[in-house]
């Protein structure tokens, strides 16, 4: 199996760390072999490669390209975003952060619901 999801200039990402995490982005140019520079809902930055995860999605952008280019090419590109957002990653996210928000009797309900599932459906 090879690996497809390199790091190159037009390739859609999520940032999972810092004030941005879980936002959107372009790779708009690369800086080094550890740091690219990032465009989109993100706001333009630079940003660790750790700091990132790829996804499959591509979108035709010449490097150094302009924010407000970069912006008017993600809006023309709608179906990519909920394509985006449909994807397993993306809803497994979500529910993550909905859950954080939980407080205590909400969490309760949770556990006592995900309990009853399992208990409808063994048999």
């Amino acid at each position: 199996m090879q690996f497809k999801r390199f790091i190159e200039v037009g390739r859609i990402i999520t940032v999972n760390f810092g004030p941005s995490r879980g936002k959107i982005g372009v790779i708009v140019d690369l800086i080094d072999k550890n740091r690219c520079i990032i465009d989109g809902w993100t706001g333009r930055q630079v940003i660790n490669n750790k700091r990132m995860i790829l996804t499959r999605t591509l979108i035709k952008i010449n490097r150094s390209m302009s924010s407000k280019k970069i912006k008017e090419e993600l809006n023309k590109n709608t179906d990519l975003i909920n394509k985006f957002n449909e994807s397993v990653w993306f809803q497994k996210n979500h529910l993550k952060k909905k859950r954080s928000l939980f407080n205590d009797f909400d969490c309760f309900k949770h556990i006592i619901g995900k309990k009853n599932k399992k208990i409808l459906f063994s048999c």
